[in-house]
């Protein structure tokens, strides 16, 4: 017993406070911006939901966080068999749960990355995790969902870059790759998806229809400027001008709401989770660690970039909520999950 509780001990010392406050802050803002909304009589608050979803992923944080990532590594073939069979249900069912895939994925890459096999890493590795990111992929374009699939492709770049595989590889496969988007363009694509990267090169292309989300994000981010029109004079956000206000677009009713500054202060806190995020990877001590806290702030800063990048109309929309802001219960516990999964490795990389 006392040795145990001496382990205990040693892993809360190395908690990452700053992570926690960083993802702490971006909450509070959630909560303060889904307020201001009041979605519907009939929905009530969003906010309160959003809190509630939140002190449920305090409890999914702490069990993932108090499991050692080592063990979760091991177990990540059941957890892509059991996630890939969710996928295919969803054909039969009707029914999917977006989100945890993602950090399936990381683990499922950590663990074929670091088995004998892929070694040395090279064109073997290549071969042996392709499969990790395709098989899913083509389930999850298939849904539709092409917003989770184009995720997965970076964290898994991201991961094998961290693994030490060659770069020139890596870039022959990125050549190969986009001598493959005709055929992605004209066989995998739905017609909806091609117009939005048809909204995408031509914002004005249909004003009133697939590019109206896009233009009255981009109204109610500029009529921010640089403090905002407060809550009482956000009227794009207020008066139901912009879609998806509570999820997707949910940047936008902040910048209207507090401006450049706000943004500036909701984007620190951004960047002081993915630098903590790099940090943990960058100090584990063996090959498991650092990859899992790689993918993970790979993936959160995917998310990140993608979501603001489509709000300004700098990417394509492809329905990619904002980690920990956009309202969301599956978005919200497999985000905490996934800082669980990031004090894992940190308090645990002493031992």
């Amino acid at each position: 017993m006392t040795v145990l509780g001496g382990i205990d001990r040693r892993l809360l010392q190395n908690v990452d406070w700053p992570l926690l406050g960083a993802m702490g802050g971006l909450v509070v803002l959630s909560a303060t911006t889904l307020a201001s909304l009041h979605i519907g009589r009939a929905g009530g608050n969003v906010a309160f939901r959003q809190l509630a979803w939140f002190a449920l992923g305090l409890c999914a944080l702490v069990v993932v966080a108090s499991i050692d990532y080592r063990r979760l590594v091991r177990l990540a073939p059941l957890f892509f068999v059991f996630g890939l069979l969710g996928l295919a249900s969803v054909f039969v069912m009707g029914r999917t749960v977006s989100g945890a895939r993602r950090w399936i994925l990381v683990l499922m890459a950590t663990w074929v990355l670091t088995s004998r096999w892929a070694q040395p890493v090279g064109k073997t590795t290549l071969a042996l995790t392709v499969p990790v990111l395709a098989v899913p992929a083509v389930l999850i374009v298939k849904q539709p969902d092409l917003g989770t699939a184009l995720l997965l492709l970076p964290v898994l770049t991201a991961l094998l870059v961290g693994a030490g595989i060659r770069l020139r590889l890596l870039g022959g496969v990125a050549l190969a790759g986009l001598a493959a988007l005709p055929l992605v363009w004209f066989l995998a694509m739905k017609e909806y998806q091609r117009e939005r990267i048809l909204v995408f090169l031509d914002p004005f292309r249909d004003p009133l229809g697939s590019a109206y989300n896009v233009i009255q994000a981009k109204i109610a981010i500029g009529s921010g400027q640089l403090v905002g029109k407060g809550v009482a004079g956000a009227t794009q956000s207020r008066l139901a001008f912009l879609p998806e206000r509570h999820t997707d677009f949910i940047f936008a009713v902040f910048a209207e709401t507090w401006g450049f500054v706000g943004c500036l202060v909701l984007l620190t806190c951004y960047a002081l989770l993915l630098l903590r995020g790099f940090e943990i990877a960058a100090s584990a001590r063996e090959p498991v660690g650092r990859l899992i806290a790689l993918g993970v702030t790979a993936l959160f800063a995917t998310q990140v970039l993608v979501n603001v990048g489509m709000v300004t109309g700098l990417l394509p929309v492809v329905g990619v909520p904002l980690p920990l802001m956009s309202y969301g219960g599956t978005s919200m516990l497999v985000s905490l999950s996934a800082v669980g999964l990031l004090l894992s490795v940190r308090m645990r990389q002493f031992q």
